[in-house]
């Protein structure tokens, strides 16, 4: 994903990292997507397991690094980290693997497009589904992270260009059909798998002022309707859906009182677990943070099946 930057934000704007780590521990957060109590996190049973990570920049754990138009480097802190810390605290250890690509769309992991990571003939797909085929008698896991990057373009600081939101959500809708029938028939019997939805990181627009209000709700809608269809997609295909968007309180409304002044609960959860409102050199970023990366990895927990 893209770094946007805000600069009507930086007055007054302070980093808001470690907030957003305490977000992770809110008992209200954890009841919005099912997480039960850590104190109740322990092993019912023991296995192995491969777990397939497919997607964009955030399926590689992805946090700014401070240098100017660059869109940051891969950590060891994503949502994909932290599930396997997870599983294994429940007695389940997989053997990980990331293949996904900053920028990839449903397009370019067809190879009708090019991207950044991989040169035809080989696309994330195709190692993807090569790995599913040489894995085909073991349990494992694949998470599928497309779609974002799709509409990422049209969600500018200036104005939501629902043209192009459009046309990106009718390419999610005819293309990551076909991404997902190919894993799917690569894959082995005990092999589950897990879509993600979207958190909207730019609600942030919110703080810019009354266009910033009215965009941030533009943007939002188009969050909303980019999950819609991969709830569609996912679901046609019997694949659990990962929701995202609850966990980061894309709805929620309240009023609440921060940094910033009294906000929308929504606008605090993105400043809390994204880089959206953290001042250079490491934001304005719509990468999740530690704590953001975190609850999307307990979003997508709570959708799987006992894997051992």
């Amino acid at each position: 994903m893209h770094r946007k930057f805000l600069r009507s934000l930086l007055a007054g704007i302070i980093s808001l990292t470690a907030i957003g780590v305490l977000i992770v521990y809110r008992a209200d957060v954890r009841r919005a997507i099912g997480v039960p109590d850590s104190s109740a996190a322990t092993s019912s049973g023991s296995g192995t397991g491969f777990y397939l990570d497919v997607g964009a920049s955030a399926s590689l754990g992805t946090q700014p690094d401070g240098i100017v138009a660059h869109n940051g480097h891969r950590t060891n802190t994503g949502y994909s980290n932290d599930l396997v810390s997870i599983e294994k605290q429940h007695g389940m250890v997989l053997t990980m693997r990331e293949i996904g690509c900053p920028g990839e769309t449903v397009q370019s992991i067809l190879g009708q497009l090019k991207n950044r990571c991989y040169h035809l003939p080989n696309t994330q797909l195709t190692i993807a589904t090569n790995y599913l085929h040489s894995h085909s008698g073991e349990t494992g896991l694949v998470t599928i992270d497309l779609g974002f990057n799709n509409i990422l373009p049209c969600l500018t600081r200036a104005a939501t260009i629902v043209s192009c939101v459009n046309r990106g959500i009718v390419a999610v809708r005819n293309d990551l059909p076909i991404i997902v029938s190919r894993l799917q028939r690569a894959a082995g019997a005990h092999v589950h798998f897990i879509g993600l939805g979207y958190d909207d990181p730019f609600l942030a627009y919110y703080l810019l002022g009354s266009s910033g209000r009215a965009n941030a709700q533009q943007g939002l809608n188009a969050i909303n309707q980019l999950n819609a269809v991969l709830q569609q997609v996912y679901g046609s295909s019997h694949i659990p859906m990962a929701n995202v968007a609850q966990a980061f309180r894309n709805g929620a409304t309240n009023l609440v009182t921060t940094k910033f002044g009294v906000v929308p609960e929504n606008v605090a959860e993105i400043c809390a677990a994204t880089w959206m409102c953290t001042p250079p050199p490491f934001g304005p970023d719509d990468h999740p943070n530690n704590a953001g990366y975190s609850i999307i990895a307990h979003a997508i927990y709570v959708k799987l099946p006992r894997l051992s």
